[in-house]
């Protein structure tokens, strides 16, 4: 029996449906070759080396081992070859490693030149293989790593590289994703404690945004983002409303009052005070608040019709999602018009209309007229210091750069704004995903975004009257009585839970500090390891431990590079201990005799 066939039998108890495509593919030229060392190696037939003609395996632990220096917790291995790489991560340690071919011919070339059964049926190996090239990206998130490397293939095909290419750039989107959340996390963390603690009683007086799935069924939505575009849709908004139900972001707020006209949601999705200055004196007695737990509490004080909030993505917030019920979630992809969307698409609206998301800065504008942004440059313009020059320095700033346009010219936008557009992309690829045009010509293309008119919308059936239907039944939907209640008690389960993680991480950092002082006296630390054993055993078992470690700063920055003793060791230790109080203790302090009025 040749080793194909072993390997697709381990393959397929976990991936049946690509053990199928790869035994029926058409096998990929591959050039097997034995290396000094008496592995197999090979190439690309007349082309270069896919590994070391000397000792491939080797070379993958070496690349392996530099991979995972920087604190990654996935790697993902473009180019399979035969399989050395993914091997060596997943020997190295790594949590998740993510395998990406072009061809399945070509895996079927690779299962027939050594035995690889081990390794695919380890559960931390995944695959990408064929298709759009930016699958890998949806493997990425399915595996829930946060942090990932990318390996370069060391050859390819000459047809795989530009699918290789396409993938390389997907991962760094991804990755520029992941570090943006990180320092987000980094920035804002303690801040989206705080919130929470603070808005106990809107999370046990409101529903979750998962009660208005598929309630505007068949309904056009038009979602209103606060770019310079948004401008010319605003004449003619009372019009629009009468054929679709209109979704607000907060920043667009005041210039769609100031036409005289309330939105039927407002969405908010910024914790921040300034966030909060956007509807800061407003009133808008017709719209239902759709936000989160995070938001500045001052949000939740505004004249409103109703509130539906989105669940957390943190530990605290899920935890008060337990006793206070589930609230749903909301696509978060950075930015306020994001969540917006994903309203209009959990809400079952269809087609999804965007005036205002420009993701750039067509003729040099950089908001909507009536946005807090833009009336604040003008109130701050001095002689010296214009309004325009602080315009200036958002069009140049944050790595601005020129893409194409909606309507096929040329637009000033940054990395941020491309993020944003890369989210809406990999958002409307996805099955199920409402059709969605864009009515900002002059704005950022965004792929599978049609670009459209707002005559469109106006050419459709008038849908008022039911959209009024709807929103009346979404105000009827009330919160269960007994929330309140369960979420007092269960907060007190809370406070009790933290505590304990933080005594038995004051316990195992003043262990950790003993051994070093024992270490230092010349004495032996193996009564110290062992309570230190008992310790991590403890906080491992202890439901609390995922709450008050979220504050927590990477891993690799706490530890720095690999210990070079047991001294250095246990510094690393008594810093993460050290770390896990710190974030303990803030959350004690911030649930300090709370709960909802």
């Amino acid at each position: 029996m040749s080793r194909l066939e072993p390997n697709l039998r381990a393959l397929s108890l976990r991936f049946p449906e690509l053990a199928a495509e790869i035994e029926a593919a058409e096998e990929a030229p591959l050039e097997i070759v034995a290396a000094a060392s008496g592995e197999a190696s090979a190439r690309v037939p007349g082309g270069p080396w896919l590994h070391s003609s000397r000792d491939p395996r080797a070379e993958a632990e070496r690349v392996a081992r530099s991979l995972l220096s920087g604190g990654a917790d996935a790697v993902v291995a473009l180019g399979f070859g035969l399989g050395y790489l993914p091997e060596a991560c997943l020997g190295a340690g790594a949590e998740r490693v993510v395998a990406c071919e072009a061809r399945a011919g070509a895996l079927k070339a690779a299962f027939r030149s050594r035995d690889m059964a081990g390794m695919l049926g380890d559960e931390r190996l995944g695959f990408a293989v064929g298709g759009e090239p930016e699958l890998v990206i949806t493997a990425l998130e399915l595996s829930g790593a946060s942090r990932a490397a990318v390996s370069e293939p060391k050859a390819s095909s000459e047809a795989d590289r530009e699918w290789l290419a396409r993938s390389r750039a997907a991962c760094e989107r991804w990755i520029a994703k992941s570090l943006i959340n990180e320092r987000t996390l980094r920035r804002f963390g303690r801040l989206w404690v705080r919130n929470l603690a603070a808005n106990l009683e809107a999370q046990a007086g409101s529903r979750g945004v998962d009660i208005l799935q598929g309630l505007f069924s068949g309904i056009p939505a038009i979602v209103l983002a606060a770019g310079p575009s948004l401008d010319d849709v605003l004449p003619r908004l009372a019009e629009i409303s009468r054929r679709a139900l209109v979704v607000c972001v907060d920043t667009a707020l005041r210039s769609v009052l100031r036409v005289g006209f309330e939105p039927d949601f407002l969405v908010v999705a910024d914790p921040q005070y300034w966030n909060w200055r956007h509807v800061a004196g407003l009133a808008s007695p017709s719209s239902f608040l759709v936000s989160d737990a995070t938001t500045w509490p001052s949000v939740f004080r505004m004249t409103r019709r109703g509130t539906f909030l989105g669940g957390s993505l943190f530990p605290l917030g899920r935890r008060i999602e337990r006793f206070a019920g589930r609230k749903g979630e909301l696509g978060a992809g950075g930015s306020v018009a994001t969540c917006a969307w994903d309203l209009a698409r959990l809400a079952g609206c269809s087609p999804v209309w965007m005036a205002g998301l420009d993701l750039g800065f067509p003729g040099g504008a950089t908001h909507a007229r009536a946005s807090l942004f833009e009336q604040r440059a003008l109130a701050s313009g001095r002689r010296l210091a214009p309004a325009e020059s602080a315009q200036a320095a958002a069009l140049l700033g944050a790595e601005s750069s020129m893409a194409r346009s909606a309507e096929g010219g040329r637009v000033r936008t940054d990395r941020r704004m491309e993020l944003y557009a890369w989210w809406f992309e990999s958002r409307l690829s996805r099955p199920g995903s409402p059709p969605t045009i864009s009515l900002s010509p002059r704005g950022l293309a965004v792929p599978g975004m049609r670009l459209g008119i707002v005559d469109e919308i106006l050419d459709l059936p008038d849908a008022r009257e039911e959209i009024e239907a709807r929103l009346a039944k979404a105000e009827s939907l009330r919160p269960p009585p007994e929330a309140k209640r369960a979420l007092s008690e269960g907060l007190d389960e809370l406070r009790a839970e933290i505590a304990e993680v933080l005594d038995a991480a004051e316990s195992a950092a003043c262990a950790a500090r003993s051994g070093r002082e024992a270490l230092a006296r010349g004495a032996k630390a193996s009564g110290v390891l062992a309570e230190l054993d008992r310790a991590d055993e403890r906080l491992l078992s202890l439901e609390g431990r995922e709450v008050a470690g979220f504050l927590l700063p990477p891993l690799s920055e706490i530890v720095g590079r690999r210990p070079r003793g047991l001294d250095e060791s246990l510094a690393y230790s008594e810093s993460l201990y050290r770390s896990v109080v710190d974030s303990a203790r803030y959350h004690l302090e911030v649930l300090a005799g709370r709960r909802p009025e």
